[in-house]
């Protein structure tokens, strides 16, 4: 039985290796986009702990996290850091935060499977948001 159960794993990674669909990393699927950009410049760390969430259907079965956050370049890959957690997922910085009241205060916005991801419960938590500046 463990045999069939090896061989139909094997069969459903070529499958999707076939159709161009890399198995997402626990990470995201951002990590290797993250690293190559990594490698071209400065990097910058902050901590931070003032974030709230956005839902999103992205990330769930796909590993494709997001942020919104202002003074990133849209596109940008950020490694983020979950300090009570020390579980690391790597997201795209969508665009800036919207200029609203309830963003006042916030460093930066992820979405919610962006949190599920890092092990989170809540937005009190404090993480380390790194990137190539």
């Amino acid at each position: 039985m463990k045999r069939y159960y090896l061989i139909i794993s094997v069969l459903l990674f070529i499958h999707a290796l076939a159709l161009g669909q890399a198995a997402p990393a626990s990470e995201g699927y951002f990590k290797l986009s993250y690293e190559q950009q990594f490698s071209e410049g400065k990097s910058v760390s902050v901590e931070a702990s003032t974030f709230s969430i956005f839902k999103s259907n992205s990330g769930w079965n796909d590993s494709k996290y997001y942020l919104l956050i202002n003074d990133i370049l849209p596109g940008t890959i950020v490694k983020i850091k979950s300090l009570l957690t020390e579980k690391i997922v790597y997201a795209k910085v969508l665009g800036s935060l919207v200029q609203a009241r309830e963003n006042e205060k916030l460093m930066f916005r992820m979405s919610n499977a962006t949190m599920a991801a890092l092990g989170l419960n809540d937005t009190n938590s404090k993480v380390i948001l790194t990137w190539n500046n």
